[in-house]
């Protein structure tokens, strides 16, 4: 009798907890996270950071990032602005690495008529605001972002004990990330940039300049021609800075900010970071954006 109401007790017990289970609201996906996302979670581009690249297979659009790479960035703009880049092809493009441009004589000896810009590879920790840790990974002990942009970090409290009390910041050549050319001096960069098409970051960071990273349009990257040099190059038909672009041609862009909440919640939520603050692939992330009102990522 005794074991039958034991039985019983315990039968009941677990009816409710499995009802309580079924009334309990389920967890938000990644992607009702993004679409029910508040306003405050959104940021404005700035339209003066802005590059449009048409390719054969679409448009490209490239946000400058001054914050990390200010001569890079108005390098590629003033070039942009006087229609160097318009016609030239893409002569060096090696599958899941990157695929290379800017070069007049489309042999990877060319450039502008203007000086080499020096290297913009690290700045400190101190000179740039907005700089969201995430966690760390395999490679570097703090990576996170700046507006979207995937960056890496030493840690802060290296500042005591380095000789110039720097503490490195560094974007990460992901996928998506615009870099620039150079020959072996590292203060060679001119015109010719290379975008990535997969993760490089052991072989790139800290040692090449990323300028910028790809907001709407990396899908036409994937028809560029490959080979080096390709048989039948790919060409960039034209680079335009969003200034000049007509205002019906422009797209209204806006991008989570990787600093608020919702980002981390979305984060999260996809697994990409585990309860020990370690980001499993951090070139696997793609921040959400919202192009003319619609929801991209």
């Amino acid at each position: 009798m005794r074991k039958f109401c034991l039985l019983t007790i315990f039968s009941a017990a677990a009816s409710v907890a499995v009802a309580a289970d079924e009334d309990a609201p389920a967890e938000p996906t990644p992607q009702e996270i993004v679409e029910n996302a508040p306003a405050d979670a959104w940021r404005p581009t700035n339209i003066e950071n802005l590059i449009y690249m048409d390719l054969p297979a679409g448009t490209v659009i490239i946000e400058l990032r001054p914050d990390l790479a200010p001569a890079h960035a108005q390098r590629i703009r003033e070039l942009a602005q006087e229609g160097f880049y318009n016609g030239l092809n893409f002569h060096r493009v090696i599958e899941g690495f990157m695929a290379q441009g800017g070069d007049p004589k489309g042999d990877g000896t060319g450039g502008s008529d203007k000086p080499n810009v020096p290297g913009e590879f690290t700045r400190d920790t101190a000179e740039i605001t907005g700089f969201r840790v995430i966690g760390r990974d395999r490679i570097a002990p703090r990576v996170g972002y700046i507006d979207g942009m995937p960056v890496g970090a030493q840690p802060e409290s290296l500042r005591a004990f380095t000789t110039a009390s720097r503490v490195e910041l560094w974007p990460l050549h992901c996928p998506g990330v615009m870099s620039m050319a150079r020959a072996t001096d590292p203060n060679s960069a001119n015109s010719q940039f290379f975008l990535m098409i997969g993760d490089s970051r052991l072989n790139l960071d800290k040692r090449y300049t990323a300028w910028g990273w790809i907001l709407d349009g990396f899908e036409a990257t994937r028809r560029i021609a490959r080979g080096e040099p390709p048989s039948r190059p790919t060409p960039i038909m034209r680079v335009r800075a969003a200034s000049d672009v007509p205002a019906d041609e422009r797209r209204d862009i806006e991008v989570m900010r990787t600093d608020s909440e919702t980002f981390m919640r979305y984060l999260k939520r996809r697994g990409d970071v585990d309860e020990t603050g370690y980001v499993k692939d951090n070139c696997d992330i793609k921040v959400p954006t919202k192009i003319d009102g619609k929801i991209e990522r």
